[in-house]
């Protein structure tokens, strides 16, 4: 009996998922030369098509259409990934994003470039929903925040290192393609390289916008200025570097102030929203947008280089901000059972805005002036900010009572991300919540059963799911 007992605790402890710190070293090696090879792209794209002739609304154009590939990506990727499973699908993704970025250097014509940007951007999301699948099933629940802080400054400092390593290359030339290419490339190695164990599949996440609006609006509005204003940045930011006369390598670095203000930023940011109303954050955001938007308007080639990489710095935290607080508000007004969904939702948000952006920007220097993107800039958070403070003034009309829960800093990446949520977990014993049939398992809780469909992962998962387990 005590024998046959220990057997079976044994095998439920070998079938039990345990922590070890080098299983999340592979997607994380991933994402990092993922994200060097998009940030050597980032800030040249812009100014190689340029060079190349094209006016600054075409190119918002075709940046327009990665944000619309991601999007695409993230909603549909799970239709190629069931098929084959996570490894296979993973290398098809990132070979189809190096041959997209190769293929740049070939094009001349802006439906063609249009096409490859596209596809850059498809697949860039399915490259996200499965490292974010593989981190979310290798990290047991106590570690979930630690990992996620590891992941995004791996994020977030890999695209800066891209960009600073763009300082010479030339725009013209295929070198920066290549090496972006080859980091991509090289980003299978640790992926298929080494044996990580798959995790389940997701599958398609269900949006919920009316609900979302109707759960926290001011929330759904900062996401989508972030991604109006920020992302659109992204691309302006080095045609806007140009016009007022700096040079690719002033440039670049100014970009790379963007990135890491907006990596570094948001722990300051976000930790002061636990301890405040959110809602005072998000106004507080929209003001200092405000306040450093008005100060670009006055920016030239005379002014001191390092106030203005100052400024770029303090702009990219501040809009970057906006969305991390933005859902970090939208869940404390939502129930448990709510939290996956109303957050992918929001990331649809951001895509679209994400997807507006880059156009509105670049036509708005190309039609008026260099500085015109900031008054752009202004228009829309004076809108949010006054929105905003609508809200705060009807609040004591609402009764939605807020549990406030310790300030996340998720990326932009895909719903994957948001079935992390370390603390929106179950404790231990607890009853299941409504509308859940069992407790959520320890590293599936938040994806249903079902039955096998690949050889790489024994289940599919969807993201916005309540209850799940390991098959």
């Amino acid at each position: 009996m005590e024998d046959g007992a220990y057997r079976m605790q044994a095998a439920a402890a070998a079938r039990a998922p345990v922590f070890v710190p080098w299983r999340v070293v592979p997607p994380l090696l991933s994402t990092a030369l993922i994200m060097l090879g998009a940030g050597i792209l980032g800030s040249l794209l812009p100014l190689r098509f340029s060079a190349m002739g094209l006016s600054p609304g075409t190119i918002g154009l075709i940046a327009t259409a990665e944000a619309l590939g991601f999007l695409v990506g993230c909603l549909y990727s799970h239709k190629i990934i069931a098929p084959v499973g996570l490894e296979r699908a993973y290398a098809a993704f990132a070979g189809m994003k190096a041959v997209a970025i190769s293929s740049l250097y070939f094009a001349q014509s802006a439906p063609i470039l249009t096409l490859f940007r596209f596809m850059i951007g498809l697949n860039a999301a399915g490259l996200a929903i499965i490292v974010e699948s593989w981190l979310n099933a290798l990290v047991p629940n106590e570690q979930r925040g630690r990992v996620l802080t590891l992941y995004v400054l791996v994020y977030g400092l890999f695209y800066g290192a891209g960009q600073l390593l763009a300082q010479n290359l030339d725009v013209r030339g295929p070198e920066f393609l290549i090496i972006s290419g080859i980091s991509t490339t090289l980003a299978l190695v640790p992926m298929v390289g080494i044996n990580v164990r798959a995790p389940q599949l997701p599958q398609r996440v269900q949006l919920e916008i009316l609900k979302a609006l109707r759960t926290s609006p001011a929330s759904v509005m900062a996401c989508l200025l972030n991604g109006l204003v920020l992302t659109g940045f992204f691309t302006v930011g080095p045609l806007f570097g140009v016009r007022i006369g700096f040079d690719q390598q002033h440039v670049v670095i100014l970009m790379a102030c963007v990135s890491l203000g907006g990596l570094f930023l948001q722990w300051p940011i976000g930790h002061l929203s636990d301890k405040i109303d959110r809602l005072h954050a998000l106004i507080g955001l929209g003001l200092g947008i405000l306040a450093v938007a008005a100060a670009l308007m006055s920016v030239d080639r005379r002014m001191p280089f390092y106030l203005i990489g100052i400024l770029f710095a303090v702009f990219g935290g501040f809009a970057e901000s906006l969305y991390a607080v933005g859902v970090a508000h939208a869940n404390d007004r939502a129930d448990k059972s709510d939290y996956v969904a109303l957050s992918s939702t929001l990331l649809f948000v951001w895509a679209l805005g994400a997807a507006i952006g880059p156009t509105t920007g670049t036509f708005a220097i190309q039609l008026i002036s260099p500085s015109a993107f900031f008054g752009y800039v202004i228009v829309l958070t004076v809108a949010f900010t006054l929105f905003a403070t609508w809200r705060l003034r009807r609040r004591k009309h609402d009764r939605t009572v807020e549990e406030r829960e310790g300030f996340l800093q998720y990326p932009q990446t895909s719903p994957e991300i948001y079935a992390w949520l370390p603390y929106h977990k179950e404790p231990v014993g607890a009853a299941p919540s409504a509308g859940s049939e069992r407790p959520p398992a320890p590293l599936a809780p938040l994806a249903p059963p079902a039955p096998p469909d690949s050889p790489d992962s024994p289940s599919t998962a969807a993201v916005q799911a309540q209850a799940g387990e390991d098959a």
